[in-house]
């Protein structure tokens, strides 16, 4: 066999941008394949990148089957959940770009999860835990919180553009944080009042940027366009 061919069959190489001190440093890695046929994940790479040859490389993984979201890292300029994203020869990894970066390819998160602090009626809550929650819920409830559907998206681009990204939380909103509100809105055991309240929320965090935006794409496949954005614009009027 040409051991240029059995070179190719056997390694995949790919570059790692590691973010150090405001400066993105790629380096070359070629990752050893287990066999012939195997399709790494992104997960895969970074693992064996930090075991041979980036020792101080640093990401953030937790359950290794798309089930917490924190591996989210961009391939190509793209978010990708890493432990399920195949990788293929001459691809590139960094930091996902729609969150500020802490070090290498972790990016801080917590300005998203704190954003909804405050803004939610906690008490609004029913004590019939017999109803019956619709599919649209179940479906919502699925989010695993990798926060790939920042990726384009306009009113997440004004905490950038028109506020510091240095505070504890960001001001405006994203497809998360409106999938969490319209989540409570369709909460069955959510009276009237908390389900107001999160409509309002969503007022407040710039729901009406969504009025010209093409749409929202989620790393798990929920229908963010028809079942979060467009129910949160027609109950807050700014559609019919």
């Amino acid at each position: 066999m040409n051991r240029r061919l059995q070179n190719n069959s056997e390694y995949l190489e790919v570059t790692i941008i590691a973010h150090k001190e405001g400066q993105d440093l790629p380096t070359k890695f070629k990752y050893k394949k287990r066999n012939e046929k195997e399709k790494p994940m992104a997960l895969d790479v970074l693992l064996q990148a930090q075991e041979n040859q980036l020792p101080d490389l640093a990401f953030r993984y937790g359950c290794r089957a798309r089930n917490c979201g924190v591996c989210t890292i961009d391939i190509n300029g793209k978010p990708r959940i890493a432990c399920r994203a195949v990788v293929r020869d001459g691809d590139e990894l960094k930091a996902m770009s729609t969150l500020p970066v802490i070090t290498d390819l972790i990016v801080r998160r917590d300005q998203i999860s704190r954003q909804l602090k405050g803004k939610i009626y906690e008490g609004g809550r029913k004590n019939d835990l017999n109803v019956e929650a619709s599919e649209d819920y179940h479906e919502l409830t699925s989010c695993i919180e990798c926060y790939a559907c920042l990726d384009n998206c306009p009113m997440h681009e004004k905490n950038f553009s028109e506020t510091k990204n240095d505070q504890d939380y960001f001001q405006w909103g994203n497809p998360f944080s409106l999938l969490k509100l319209q989540t409570i809105a369709t909460d069955p055991v959510s009276t009237v009042v908390r389900r107001e309240a999160a409509v309002s929320a969503a007022l407040e965090l710039g729901l009406e940027t969504c009025l010209d935006c093409p749409g929202c794409k989620c790393g798990v496949g929920i229908d963010l366009k028809g079942k979060v954005i467009k129910p949160l614009l027609q109950t807050s009027k700014l559609v019919d």
